[in-house]
């Protein structure tokens, strides 16, 4: 049985009372060993954030998990990984209902090998779904608010700019946008793994990051680029 642990401070926090990284690492040896359980590491990050996933060895966390490396992972409490409730679930997704890796958080008593662990896990979806969807309708809300008042609305679409407020086409995102397409529909890729030959050719996303799944598959579906008049100006 491949066990590992994870811990997580942000450094611009006040550090809970016990539970420096140090501590954490106790709790989750310990809990190991009572429980005859053979630790292979505890892996931490200490970072000035208290939610996102993109962190050095929580990403190897879910590298091990894609790769069949990890069978259980023990944090000491459940905000260790994120304080965020979505952000949460995509890594509960991600690292357990996708690769069958039980979940145990210590303080809270959850094991997800369980029914009562499986329960929580259902409660948890419930929940991010619930706040996606009222951040949907808030932010719909606000949209149609700039509209009515002539202001521009987000961020521009990828293979686009704004130019005195209008969207204009941007070739070198387009280009890539219908690269995505081709790997898509021609290769029979997967998001997955159209992301994964993005990140390796190192190929930039909007924002300079990396390139995930989701993010493919909504640039895959976006009707924009249907129009035979951008595809022909991404092969000018």
């Amino acid at each position: 049985m491949k066990v590992y642990g994870y811990a997580r401070l942000n450094k611009q926090r006040e550090i809970p009372k016990n539970f420096s990284i140090k501590k954490q690492s106790e709790i989750i040896q310990k809990y190991a060993k009572t429980h005859g359980m053979k630790l292979k590491k505890v892996f931490s990050d200490i970072e000035e954030t208290s939610v996102s996933l993109e962190l050095p060895n929580l990403k190897k966390i879910i590298q091990l998990a894609e790769k069949n490396e990890l069978d259980v992972l023990i944090v000491a409490r459940l905000d260790r990984v994120t304080r965020s409730i979505r952000p949460f679930h995509q890594f509960i997704q991600k690292v357990c209902q996708t690769n069958g890796v039980t979940f145990i958080s210590i303080e809270e008593d959850i094991n997800t090998s369980t029914n009562e662990g499986r329960s929580v896990l259902q409660v948890i979806d419930i929940i991010a779904k619930w706040d996606s969807k009222m951040i949907s309708d808030r932010t719909k809300e606000l949209i149609e608010r700039k509209r009515t008042i002539g202001e521009r609305v987000g961020h521009a679409p990828f293979g686009f700019v704004y130019e005195q407020k209008k969207l204009v086409p941007f070739v070198p995102e387009l280009k890539i946008a219908f690269l995505i397409k081709e790997k898509r529909n021609d290769e029979g890729l997967s998001y997955h793994k159209i992301a994964k030959y993005l990140n390796r050719s190192r190929i930039p996303s909007k924002r300079g990051g990396s390139w995930y799944a989701e993010t493919i598959k909504t640039i895959y579906e976006n009707p924009l680029y249907n129009d035979p008049l951008l595809l022909d100006l991404a092969n000018s």
